[in-house]
């Protein structure tokens, strides 16, 4: 029975992976025994639906086979709080590494193995403190018994979403989308005098500044948040459903009005220095220094437009695709697997 699979795999979206297919078939085969003991013949929809309601929503399902006792962060919200808890730690640790590490590139002085073991000791004291205020926060919402999903609302499980492969998120490609977002945001309000161009002088190394893109940090910033937004609600849901991807879209066609406004003003600027084309100027470095800071910026300035340009097409595809897949769903019924045993 179809909706008695999609119950089944709903409530294992919030089991422990260890237990999670022996505790399926389990309640598959329960559900199935009291379906049978209860109807003779075949059961209806309405049959169906009057039993689940009556084991209850797939989180309080979920929530009973986790261990009973007096909890710092209970069943019901465990599950949020670990996702919460890997995504931060994670993000936070690799944007640490990065900042670390664009530092020690940019740094004139020699550090120490003292400087930088004071460096990754600091770290290490940050990924406690945020560990301690995560835990803080759940322990509270604990306490005042607030829960990912109301239980007073009468739950529908026609409601239930299809099992399809193809809608469920990927989480370990949403972490990395998150955490190279961050990074950059990182960059952009920690570091915005590195970004441009690096110009290698033995012994010294100097970074000529892009004229442009700190004009536009701020917009960059927005698009980018809007996207992590959008990121963390995915991985939230678990799956990609109508609402998230008419979110992703629009996060999309706001990030393709941001590169425009790059391109735009990357010309513009490249159209001042009267550099012409990339390749037409390409053909004139033989008569160029490439110690002439000038002629450095031009190439560099060329090479972001070229960045921007080619991220612009990435993301108007992906907009594209999420576009045809968000129709097709109306009119295509999802494919369904079956679960264990």
């Amino acid at each position: 029975m179809e909706l008695i699979d999609r119950y089944v795999h709903e409530v294992g979206r919030h089991l422990p992976r260890k237990n999670r297919a022996d505790i399926q078939v389990e309640l598959q085969s329960t559900l199935a025994d009291t379906l049978e003991d209860r109807v003779e013949g075949e059961p209806t929809q309405e049959d169906v639906e009057q039993l689940l309601k009556e084991f209850g929503s797939p989180q309080q399902v979920a929530a009973s086979y986790w261990p009973q006792g007096q909890y710092l962060i209970g069943p019901s919200l465990f599950p949020l709080f670990r996702m919460v808890l890997g995504i931060v730690l994670l993000v936070f640790v690799i944007v640490q590494l990065v900042l670390f590490g664009i530092a020690l590139v940019f740094n004139q002085e020699v550090l120490t193995f003292l400087d930088v073991l004071e460096t990754f000791s600091g770290m290490i004291g940050s990924v406690f403190t945020t560990f301690g205020i995560i835990v803080i926060v759940f322990a509270i919402l604990q306490y005042f018994e607030v829960k990912p999903d109301s239980e007073d609302e009468e739950w529908d499980p026609s409601q239930l979403p299809q099992i399809d492969d193809e809608e469920t998120v990927s989480r370990g490609g949403r972490v990395a989308e998150i955490t190279f977002s961050l990074v950059i945001i990182a960059i952009l309000l920690f570091l915005p005098d590195k970004i441009g161009v690096v110009l290698v002088l033995n012994p010294f190394t100097e970074i000529i500044l892009n004229p442009v893109i700190r004009t536009y940090i701020p917009l960059l910033i927005v698009s980018i948040l809007l996207g992590v937004f959008v990121d963390v609600l995915l991985l939230w849901r678990g799956r990609w459903e109508t609402g998230t991807r008419l979110a992703k879209i629009g996060t999309n066609l706001f990030s393709i009005y941001v590169l425009i406004v790059l391109l735009s003003g990357h010309n513009a600027w490249l159209a001042e220095q009267g550099a012409g084309g990339f390749f037409s100027f390409l053909e004139m470095l033989d008569e160029i220094t490439i110690s002439n800071q000038e002629s450095v910026l031009i190439i560099g300035m060329h090479a972001f437009r070229l960045a921007f340009s080619i991220a612009l097409i990435v993301i108007s595809i992906e907009t594209i695709a999420l576009v045809y897949k968000l129709i097709k769903s109306f009119f295509v019924r999802p494919t369904t697997i079956n679960l264990p045993g």
